[in-house]
């Protein structure tokens, strides 16, 4: 039987799945989802709607065209669209996430450095969250995973513009929400069964992760992507043609600009790092890399010089110095903690706060409601190899 990890024991679960049947155990039940049929889908497979794309303010999600089923928003983009993904995402509570980017007939993105990559004007980052039953391999996937929400990143003349669409109960199209709302969700994860809200975020809650002072200059504040960087975009991912560098099958839809782009031998990589990576199968003198690159992506947009906790005493982005060894934090914790404590996970403050789903004390502070076993399990061996002492 599998373990409750965070339960109301005696919560009834009706309304709770969307479509089809469900599995019981003693006291919860985790829901089995079930895509639309085909019929009751509208077909896009059209151009998409720029025009439309650029005025940013469609009601329903299908009113871009951006894929060629309106139900479907994890397959098939229409033209000028491609799936992509990050060699370490960034976690959101196990779901399920589907990345598309779009880039206009006769423009190309270009290649930056170390930041994400400059889109031109029209282009559109898209992202559909989709909870599964279960988040073993074999649970995954569009037909037996319940939608949630998809947000779009527009990059309009002005700068980039977020957009967040809530699935209708009906599952057959997306309706632009300004609002944050709540998922109650039951999800298996191995022997355990978590139970949690989902967090739908608010249009205006989008600026806490991607948004930035560069050169740390508070006065200047940019909206940007978080993902779409070099390193994380330089890897495999199989497409239906087979398996092919994320960087080359860009420059050869002609996506990204090839004159912009390194050698391949120069280019910013980051390992593999998802659900499925044993922990313990990583070389010991590999560990500090990965888990650097974990809390690049998870943590990097706000804490680095340009982000939002610039304050503190913790740095994580992978183009600046690495920050948080025998610092002493500005908050969160009790007098004498540090936020790292060579050789100790459990009395490190890092750790604590990535940890735990205590309102007053997680981290991130947003986008997560339960924890990231794998991920803090990473994160945990490298702190406890550190070596050295804070006197």
């Amino acid at each position: 039987m599998k373990q409750i990890k965070t339960l109301l024991a005696s919560m009834a679960l009706v309304g709770l799945v969307g479509c089809g049947a469900s599995e019981s155990t003693n006291e919860l039940t985790i829901p089995k989802y079930s895509a639309p049929i085909d019929a009751a889908c509208n077909d896009n497979a059209q151009d998409v709607n720029w025009e439309k794309l650029l005025e940013a303010n469609a009601t329903k999600l299908s009113e871009y065209r951006l894929f060629q089923s309106q139900c479907n928003p994890t397959a098939n983009p229409n033209s000028r669209g491609l799936a992509y993904d990050l060699s370490i995402p960034l976690f959101t509570d196990y779901a399920s996430k589907y990345r598309f980017v779009f880039v206009p007939e006769g423009e190309k993105a270009s290649y930056v450095e170390g930041e994400v990559f400059d889109f031109p004007v029209g282009s559109v980052l898209v992202k559909t969250f989709s909870m599964p039953s279960e988040t073993s391999k074999d649970s995954r996937g569009y037909a037996i995973e319940n939608v949630i929400e998809t947000r779009l990143l527009i990059r309009k003349p002005t700068g980039w513009v977020a957009r967040v669409y809530a699935w209708d109960d009906n599952k057959l199209d997306a309706t632009k929400i300004t609002s944050g709302k709540s998922i109650a969700t039951v999800l298996g994860h191995g022997d355990e069964i978590l139970q949690f809200d989902y967090g739908v975020p608010a249009q205006g809650q989008c600026t806490e992760c991607h948004q930035y002072n560069p050169g740390g200059d508070k006065d200047l504040q940019i909206f940007s992507p978080i993902g779409p960087k070099a390193r994380y975009l330089n890897s495999t991912y199989a497409y239906s043609t087979g398996n092919e560098n994320q960087i080359e099958k860009w420059i050869a839809e002609s996506l990204l600009d090839g004159d912009t782009v390194p050698l391949a031998s120069d280019r910013e990589q980051a390992n593999v790092f998802n659900d499925y990576v044993d922990v313990d199968s990583i070389p010991p003198s590999e560990v500090e890399a990965y888990a650097k690159e974990w809390l690049d992506i998870n943590c990097a947009h706000c804490h680095r010089v340009e982000g939002g906790a610039s304050n503190t005493a913790f740095k994580s982005a992978l183009t600046a110095n690495f920050q948080g060894k025998c610092e002493v934090p500005v908050s969160g914790a009790g007098t004498g903690s540090l936020i790292i404590l060579p050789g100790s996970a459990e009395s490190s403050l890092l750790y604590q706060r990535l940890y735990t789903t205590d309102p007053g004390m997680t981290m991130p502070p947003i986008g997560r409601a339960t924890i990231h076993t794998e991920g803090t399990a990473l994160v945990k061996r490298w702190l406890d190899s550190l070596t050295g002492s804070c006197n």
